[in-house]
């Protein structure tokens, strides 16, 4: 049988299969745990997900012993449940009445449906649990420590992925106080993206950078640490400009008469960036406690935010509400070093982008 697009997207929005990335041929087939539901039982099969050796490859699903199971044309549901297929004839007449009428169909998919727990319940457990473990200490210094703490509470292995952190959740943490005083409201990390075109980073630096001195330190170096906008030109003269007309976001100079084209990123580009990273985001918020010169988190509260409008990027951007942080310097050894261009947004505008929120203190 062919395999559909709305099956192929279902089978990799489960992360079963992605059939984009198999081989051709018997070679790659590939063989998946499935099942048979009947009127009044579930029978064991399997599913042979392959690309044959063709000019197209085109993407093919056969079910062991489907013959006799269904006839030619017959209407079939798929449903995953734990990474298994379960198949449903719904050109049945007994399976429909068995399904409709509350029978075994029903009550069976019912049962192992309540059975099932998402990853956003497994995820709001677990925080739940870490909350009660009180404060916990950091397991890096800085900024970055409240992010990485969490992680590590929860198994995850620090990494820079453009994939969410948790099962298709990304994960944000922020300090809301410090010593039992709230902290000043910062703003988050949407995403980092490289341009598309212009001018890269250590060009940016070259051109545009200053010789200064860092805070915390004694040495100067040339730099770029500041917030890009749509709204000023930074202590760098440089700033962002909307293209509605392109689908573009330019980064320009202040030069005189006319500014100089800098650097541009493709509004396609980074909704899709966006669409990757935060299809589901938990916005984790910590108390922070300095104790004998380290520090400690204890993870309070959840804003649960998802499905993104990424057609409202560009007018956030225009408006001001997400802005860009860029960090380059030369290092002491002559070496460059960058931390990327870091999308910000503040959490009381985050509604705007990623939709309807739900709050749960933990």
């Amino acid at each position: 049988m062919d395999a559909t697009k709305p099956l192929r997207e279902l089978l990799k929005f489960a992360k079963v299969h992605e059939y984009e990335k198999q081989g051709q041929g018997p070679e790659y087939k590939v063989i998946i745990e499935s099942h048979f539901v009947t009127k009044d039982n579930v029978t064991n099969t399997t599913a042979s997900l392959y690309r044959p050796v063709t000019k197209h490859g085109d993407p093919r699903i056969w079910f062991s012993n489907l013959k006799t199971y269904c006839k030619p044309c017959n209407l079939l549901a798929i449903l995953i449940l734990d990474k298994a297929l379960y198949v449903i004839n719904l050109s049945d007449k007994e399976i429909q009445k068995s399904l409709f009428d509350k029978g075994h169909v029903f009550t069976y998919l019912t049962y192992s449906l309540n059975e099932y727990i998402s990853p956003y319940e497994e995820l709001l457990e677990k925080l739940h649990e870490i909350h009660r473990r009180g404060f916990i200490p950091s397991i890096t210094a800085g900024d970055p420590g409240v992010g990485d703490t969490l992680e590590n509470a929860l198994g995850i292995q620090r990494n820079n992925s453009k994939s969410p952190d948790y099962k298709g959740i990304e994960l944000k943490a922020t300090r809301i106080s410090k010593n039992g005083k709230t902290k000043n409201v910062t703003r988050s990390t949407l995403f980092t993206k490289v341009q598309d075109s212009g001018l890269t980073y250590s060009e940016i630096l070259d051109k545009y950078g200053k010789v200064q001195i860092t805070r915390g330190q004694t040495e100067s170096r040339k730099q770029i640490y500041e917030t890009l906008s749509t709204k000023k030109y930074n202590a760098y003269g440089l700033k962002f400009i909307v293209a509605y007309d392109d689908d573009k976001l330019n980064l320009v100079d202040n030069a005189e008469p006319t500014p100089n084209l800098v650097s541009s990123w493709d509004f396609d580009v980074l909704r899709k960036t966006l669409l990757t990273k935060h299809p589901e985001t938990f916005w984790v918020k910590a108390a922070s406690e300095i104790r004998e010169q380290w520090e400690y988190f204890r993870y309070d509260k959840v804003v649960h935010t998802k499905n993104p409008n990424a057609l409202l990027l560009a007018l956030l951007v225009d408006n001001g509400e997400i802005t860009a942080d860029l960090a380059a310097h030369i290092k002491p050894d002559g070496s460059y070093r960058d931390h990327g261009l870091l999308f910000k947004i503040l959490p009381q505008n985050i509604h705007d982008l990623l939709g309807e929120e739900k709050n749960y203190d933990l």
